[in-house]
């Protein structure tokens, strides 16, 4: 090129013949150049060229005066007159470019060339020349090069891949699109296999649908669509059995195209999320149940965020907060909720520390209202991310508002009860479940002197001890055993004389129902049982002595029937029979006379009868005869005496014999009651019933009179009272049932030991 520069340039001192030859041979050499292709250009021109080689115009194809009516822009239209320009401008510092470029030829054919140039003076002009080499076996050679280093890369990145995909815990199937639109399996990876429990070799070339479920073939074939008409990865999961194993598949498809830009293929990338599926199932319903718990609690549960504001609160706050809706609640602080004070204050620090330490914390608070009272016991548990770090803070609060009223209530009623039993005349202790003291009232303590120390935290075995100690401690076994109230005496010897106490023992049971201690409330009764006492001994005097005077009524009554029957009766039939004899003797005086004898006579009669009637209601002549015969006696006479009223003896047993003390007295009771009976009852049945049992003998007595109201005339009759002392005499049991219009039975019991036996007869 500097000789090309040279030749082309003037010079004042060179010979022209010289110049001329220099010249000729210049174009000789650059006209017989075959390669590279020469030109020379004139930016003066817009870059028309000005001289080309023979090489150049084979290279374009088109004789040389057609080139030399081009500019570069002809043949390669990357380059304007502008780039030109900016070209030409950097070769007057650079002096030389090399590029690489691309001719648009005549014949349409595009050539990769690479070009030369620099600029020179020539004859004070400065033109741009310079040479081009076709390189497009240069380029198939680099392009060849890079197919076959890219195959190799392909290569290698296939068995990477190939090396990846089997060492993947993931399912990859490579699956062909045939014409009827199934998927045949093309490659797979360890994994599939060892799944399958096939070698890859039986599984490819296989159908996907041969060893699915019609129902999964479906949903694979609807996927298969979806990734096909979107023409981009589709993501989606579904349940798979295989090999009667139920298994949960997180699935992603790609596309693969081929060269028409058709969808051919398609890749499957398996995960098999069994038991993650599992897991979030579990966690749903952890979650669910957590919802439901919380919902329903009566307990209120709120979520704080790190800087105290809430995004939770269940249903139980509303309704404590007075909320229409949880959005009313939300993304507040403590100090913007029902806390007032000094409350809202200490929760919002309470969060803040909570949240800062990670660990739990518990507040009380109290607030009122104008119609409420508001405790609540708070606590404050952090929550944890994955990373470990406190995420929220939840607040649980329990309504403790009941069970401090409750428990005022009980310190009011403990300092009432301290109160009762401080001041108690009663004697009152607490015993543990192994019996031993635990509390004694002042009144112990003054009763006992010195003594007191020595019964505080002893055991009724050790104080009092013996036998009335070990009746105490029985009892007291006894409340803890059946959890009832036992009530007894104790009498045991005092420093001065026998005492008796009235102890009472209770069962203490705290807030589940379970027996913690008994107490024991005594009181002194050693007065009271003396007067008792005394009372049942006149008592028992008094029925003796009226059990002596019934004995002796009923032997002056023996005696004056006896004496009547005997003496008077005597005397009554001697006059009978004086009167007898004046009638005969008389007969035949005046009427007067006769008449007076009659009246004499029937009157005699009568005083007879009285006589006899008195002696029987003084003592039946029955009785001497035997009980059941009396029984008969008596049930004649009621009949007599109240024709209107059956009467009935019904006996079980004919030769029953009682002692005659007790044969009286069951007599009397009969009587007496029969006698009520006419006066009161008005009955028309009256049925008497007389059964030996085994161990005593039954009297039964019932009418179907009018009745009576037992608790107001039983003790207004003296009949009845009679009735009942007589069944005490004799040691039997009387009960008496009756009611107005429904009749009256008499019961009596009469013990065994008053039969005598036909023997003792």
């Amino acid at each position: 090129m500097k000789n090309l520069h040279a030749l082309l340039s003037s010079s004042s001192d060179a010979d022209p013949d010289a110049l001329r030859h220099e010249n000729s041979l210049l174009r000789a050499l650059i006209e017989s150049t075959i390669e590279p292709a020469i030109f020379v250009t004139d930016p003066d021109q817009d870059f028309r060229f000005v001289l080309v080689n023979e090489a150049a115009c084979k290279h374009f194809g088109v004789p040389r005066e057609q080139v030399m009516q081009w500019r570069p822009t002809d043949i390669d239209p990357s380059y304007s007159i502008s780039r030109l320009n900016e070209l030409h401008a950097q070769l007057q510092h650079s002096k030389t470019r090399t590029f690489e470029t691309e001719h648009h030829l005549p014949d349409g054919r595009r050539v990769p060339v690479e070009v030369i140039v620099n600029h020179f003076d020539h004859q004070g002009k400065i033109l741009s020349a310079g040479y081009f080499r076709d390189i497009s076996e240069r380029k198939r050679e680099e392009q060849r090069r890079r197919s076959l280093q890219a195959e190799q890369q392909r290569s290698e990145i296939e068995q990477q891949y190939r090396r990846v995909f089997n060492d993947l815990t993931d399912d990859f199937l490579l699956l062909d699109i045939t014409p009827d639109k199934r998927l045949r399996i093309v490659d797979i990876n360890k994994a599939v296999s060892q799944r399958l429990g096939l070698p890859s070799e039986q599984l490819i070339g296989l159908f996907l649908d041969s060893f699915l479920s019609p129902e999964q073939a479906e949903i694979c074939h609807r996927h298969k669509l979806e990734c096909v008409k979107t023409r981009q990865p589709y993501h989606y999961e579904n349940p798979v059995i295989i090999n009667g194993i139920s298994h949960y598949f997180d699935t992603t498809v790609f596309p693969i195209f081929n060269d028409r830009g058709e969808v051919y293929r398609i890749a499957s990338l398996s995960r098999d999320i069994t038991a993650k599926k599992s897991q979030e199932v579990a966690n749903l319903l952890k979650e669910q149940e957590f919802r439901a718990l919380v919902e329903h609690s009566r307990d209120i549960v709120i979520r704080y965020d790190l800087e105290g504001r809430r995004t939770y609160a269940n249903s139980a706050y509303l309704k404590m907060a007075r909320a229409k809706s949880i959005e009313d609640v939300l993304y507040k602080t403590p100090l913007d909720g029902p806390l007032v004070g000094k409350n809202a204050e200490t929760l919002f620090d309470k969060i803040h520390e909570t949240a800062q330490s990670g660990e739990c914390n518990e507040l009380d608070v109290n607030w009122s209202t104008d119609d409420n009272e508001y405790y609540y016991e708070l606590h404050l548990i952090p929550e944890f991310d994955s990373h470990g770090q406190v995420a929220s803070v939840l607040c649980i609060g329990r309504d403790y508002a009941r069970r401090w009223r409750a428990e005022r209530a009980l310190r009011k009623r403990e300092e009432e009860f301290r109160t009762l039993v401080e001041n108690s005349p009663d004697i009152i202790c607490r015993h543990e479940l192994d019996g031993r003291r635990n509390y004694i009232n002042p009144k112990i303590i003054r009763m006992a002197g010195s003594m007191a120390l020595v019964i505080m935290n002893s055991t009724p075995l050790e104080y009092p001890g013996g036998e009335e100690g070990r009746l105490y401690q029985d009892k007291i076994d006894e409340v803890i055993a059946t959890g009832q109230r036992v009530e007894f005496e104790l009498t045991w010897n005092s420093y001065e004389s026998p005492a008796c106490t009235l102890i009472n023992l209770v069962p203490e049971r705290d807030s589940h129902g379970r027996i913690v201690s008994v107490l024991a409330i005594g009181r002194d009764i050693t007065l009271l049982k003396r007067f008792r006492q005394d009372l049942e001994r006149s008592r028992t005097q008094l029925r003796e002595l009226v059990a002596h005077r019934e004995r002796t009524r009923e032997a002056e009554r023996k005696h004056i029937a006896r004496e009547v029957h005997d003496e008077l009766g005597q005397q009554l039939t001697a006059l009978n029979m004086e009167i007898q004899s004046m009638r005969i003797r008389y007969e035949k005086c005046t009427p007067q006379l006769q008449a007076q004898l009659d009246r004499i006579h029937t009157q005699l009669h009568h005083t007879i009868a009285y006589a006899r009637n008195l002696v029987s209601r003084l003592r039946p002549s029955a009785l001497d005869m035997g009980f059941i015969a009396a029984l008969e006696w008596l049930v004649e006479d009621f009949k007599q005496r109240n024709p209107g009223c059956e009467c009935r003896l019904i006996l079980d047993g004919s030769d029953l014999c009682l002692t005659e003390e007790v044969a009286i007295a069951v007599f009397r009771i009969v009587q007496e009651s029969l006698t009520n009976i006419i006066k009161h009852a008005h009955a028309t049945q009256v049925h008497l019933m007389l059964h030996e049992l085994e161990t005593h003998v039954l009297l039964g007595i019932r009418d179907n009179g009018s009745g009576f109201d037992t608790k107001g005339h039983y003790k207004e009759s003296f009949g009845l009272v009679g009735i009942k002392e007589r069944a005490i005499m004799i040691g039997g049991e009387l009960q008496l049932f009756s009611a107005p219009g429904r009749g009256t039975y008499i019961e009596l019991h009469i013990p065994g030991t008053h039969i005598e036996t036909k023997e003792d007869e």
